[in-house]
């Protein structure tokens, strides 16, 4: 709303991507630690866009920082699901801020805002309840407790999720795609602690992306009006987490059209047609799904030997 009454729609982007986010790092339980994930989340994107951004002005930065951030959010995986996903959120935030190109600083602020309105959701939330919300996954206090008691310190994980997030960068630049960052995008959405999940994911993401980019193609086509894209993105918004509840790849069909509709509500000069738009985002799904299908098995072949290293006992 505040964007489309002070026509900044390219900043609104990413604060909507921001309050999209913390319908996946807030799993109900204590009212305070709810903000705080919430509030890490959205620090966390903030600097790591800011990162993505100022990486250009050195030469070889963007690689070394991606590998930073992917080797972290690696590290996370598995300790507990708000924790993840806020690792992988700002790994994602730092992909938006290295293939964004020179983008204004009102975009830090629409991700304050975003992340703010995820806070104003849970407050309200509380208040119209007036009790806390039932906990469905485990919080920060959770993940703490899984990362303090691990018996290794998940390196094995963090190299193999690393490894593919850079390859998936480097290959996104060398074939000269539209939006590079998509590919290792895609890696990070699909990929999860258990390979054999992974190889599933991906399956779902090609099928979900496929009808996501049909409908997202036909809003692009046929929608016009800011106030009707918004209101679009608001139901789309509404329905991800009620499909995601049923089946992964119902949720792909929201998440690919709501984010397609959004790109060109921000960036409508950079898309040239939505033929070409739907195409492109199709053709990132499927290298970044067939590098992590690859990753996947490779992983999955040297598991044993790496879960029969980690049984031995120290000397």
């Amino acid at each position: 709303m505040i964007a489309l009454i002070r026509h900044e729609l390219l900043p609104a982007v990413y604060g909507a991507i921001a309050g999209f986010y913390t319908i996946f790092v807030d799993y109900g339980g204590s009212t305070y630690e709810r903000i705080t994930a919430i509030l890490y989340m959205t620090v966390g994107m903030l600097l790591a866009g800011i990162a993505g951004v100022v990486g250009h002005f050195v030469p070889g930065a963007p690689l070394i920082l991606l590998l930073g951030f992917a080797a972290l959010a690696g590290w996370l995986q598995g300790a507990g699901t708000s924790v993840e996903f806020i690792g992988k959120y700002w790994l994602l935030a730092f992909l938006f801020g290295d293939g964004g190109g020179d983008l204004p600083p009102l975009c830090g602020t629409y991700v304050i805002l975003g992340g703010l309105a995820g806070v104003l959701s849970v407050l309200i939330d509380r208040v119209l309840w007036r009790s806390p919300e039932p906990q469905s996954a485990p919080m920060l206090a959770d993940a703490a407790r899984n990362l303090l008691r691990r018996r290794h310190n998940n390196g094995a994980f963090s190299f193999y999720f690393a490894s593919l997030v850079v390859i998936g960068y480097v290959l996104g630049h060398t074939l000269g795609l539209a939006r590079p960052y998509w590919v290792p995008l895609t890696i990070v959405i699909v990929t999860v602690y258990d390979p054999r999940h992974s190889v599933q994911r991906l399956i779902q993401r090609l099928a979900g992306s496929l009808f996501g980019a049909l409908f997202g193609w036909a809003v692009v086509q046929y929608v016009h009006t800011d106030w009707m894209l918004a209101a679009i993105v608001t139901l789309m918004a509404a329905l991800t987490p009620v499909a995601q509840a049923r089946n992964y790849w119902v949720a792909t069909i929201t998440i690919t059209g709501l984010v397609m509709v959004v790109l060109d509500m921000g960036q409508p000069y950079e898309i040239p047609s939505a033929h070409a738009f739907a195409l492109a985002r199709l053709a990132d799904s499927v290298i970044g799904c067939l590098v992590c299908g690859i990753g996947a098995q490779i992983y999955l072949r040297a598991l044993p030997h790496i879960e029969a290293r980690q049984r031995r006992p120290r000397r």
